[in-house]
């Protein structure tokens, strides 16, 4: 008992309320929910590093629960995965990865959902609307750039919808490949490069820190050809786990899915999460 006193006491001092029954009644509530706290490591694509850890804030601040935001491609996050690496909840960029996991006995069918759609654009600063992939042909192909196919669904798509283009072979075999969406983004935005296909996620976030002051028309977006769903699973080492089930569930609230909206996403449609 002396150790639940200790934690009042503690509690009182730090949020000033007075030594009353009803303060002593929220005092002990606060120390029991300091109790069923936990924390959860949340592994997810690179075009969302900055969304999560922006539902992080949120989440820690309405919660007692803690997170850490591990980011990466999302080829790499789950091969880290299928080695062991201990991840709560992995936030692909496609589905079909999130099925790997389920398929290698990690995570439950029942705990994959799509939890936003991203949508990838060809940003090409400077080229006047309107223009096409093709165009690109008027680039060298070394100064064109997407995601690594193999680890990221975005350069996946991107790099499907070049096949499907018309571009010479010997010319697609130029394009420079990175190794995630964002830092194509940050190449185009450095003039490192002259063109590449980018995130929305990620152009929304440079403008949001004031990093990039973008004339929408440099971008060709390419939703109709490229819907990107992009699926998580809880992982089954997190059944138990209150913060990545807190995590999971406060994706679907209103909250979180405005948040998610002003990031750059689209949010799937009720039969699409399930």
């Amino acid at each position: 008992m002396s150790l639940i006193r200790r934690a009042v006491f503690l509690l009182y001092a730090r949020h000033d309320f007075s030594f009353t029954r009803s303060g002593l009644f929220l005092g002990l509530l606060l120390f029991c929910n300091l109790l069923h706290s936990a924390e959860a490591t949340i592994a997810v694509a690179a075009n969302f590093r900055e969304t999560a850890q922006a539902i992080a804030q949120r989440l820690e601040s309405t919660s007692p629960h803690r997170f850490t935001i591990i980011s990466g491609s999302t080829g790499k996050l789950v091969s880290q995965a299928l080695y062991g690496a201990p991840f709560d909840v992995v936030m692909a960029a496609d589905q079909a990865r999130p099925l790997k996991l389920i398929d290698e006995g990690l995570a439950a069918m029942n705990a994959r959902r799509t939890y936003a759609l991203g949508e990838l654009g060809l940003w090409w600063p400077g080229k006047a609307p309107p223009f096409g992939i093709i165009d690109l042909h008027e680039l060298s192909p070394q100064s064109v750039c997407l995601a690594n196919p193999a680890l990221a669904p975005y350069g996946a798509a991107a790099w499907s919808l070049l096949e499907r283009s018309g571009l010479n072979v010997e010319w697609l075999a130029g394009v420079v490949r990175v190794d995630n969406v964002n830092l194509v983004a940050g190449m185009v935005a450095q003039k490192q490069s002259r063109a590449g296909f980018v995130a929305r996620a990620s152009i929304t976030g440079m403008m949001r820190k004031g990093d990039l002051a973008l004339d929408d028309q440099s971008i060709l977006w390419l939703s109709s050809e490229a819907a990107i769903q992009q699926d998580l699973v809880l992982m089954k080492r997190a059944e138990d786990n209150p913060a990545a089930q807190w995590w999971v569930e406060q994706l679907f609230e209103a909250p979180i899915q405005d948040l998610l909206k002003s990031h750059g996403y689209q949010l799937p449609k009720a039969e699409q999460s399930q």
